[in-house]
């Protein structure tokens, strides 16, 4: 059984995690930064073991950034990030917000597209560490009534 955990500020399951895909695999080093103890963290359990994570920080109000979505090896390819995702969207809604963007590696935006987010008008392409990215939406709520996400 999948069990999302939350807490706010950096989780050491997290850190792990993040070490594992973000440093280790794809190379980066700034992983870690200053806004840690403002994010909303999350880590998926299966069977007590941590599996994936990510966060939110708030960005305003109403709108939230999710980042640092990371998948341990052996659980890829089996929704375990979608599921990441939508634990992300529906912790972000319960604190208010009526939208959430994101920070997309470039080879990931189909992913996030099939979760129903959208390139920024601009489509400016940016650059973190050297991996190209591009902002990407979602709008959470319209007139006043909740999208529906399934699990």
């Amino acid at each position: 059984m999948v069990e999302p955990r939350f807490q706010m500020g950096l989780m050491p399951d997290a850190k792990l995690i993040r070490t594992e895909v973000f440093i280790d695999e794809q190379g980066y080093h700034d992983e870690f930064d200053a806004d840690e103890d403002r994010c909303w963290n999350l880590v998926l359990y299966l069977n007590g073991t941590p599996i994936s994570t990510g966060r939110l920080l708030e960005v305003d109000p109403e709108t939230y950034r999710i980042q640092r979505i990371a998948v341990r090896k052996p659980y890829r390819g089996q929704k375990v990030g979608s599921y990441t995702v939508k634990f992300l969207i529906t912790k972000a809604r319960s604190l208010g917000a009526r939208k959430v963007i994101l920070g997309s590696q470039m080879d990931k935006q189909g992913f996030y597209k099939t979760l129903g987010f959208r390139p920024f008008p601009d489509g400016e392409v940016y650059f973190d560490e050297g991996h190209p990215h591009v902002m990407m939406y979602k709008v959470i709520v319209t007139k006043n009534k909740p999208s529906r996400i399934s699990y």
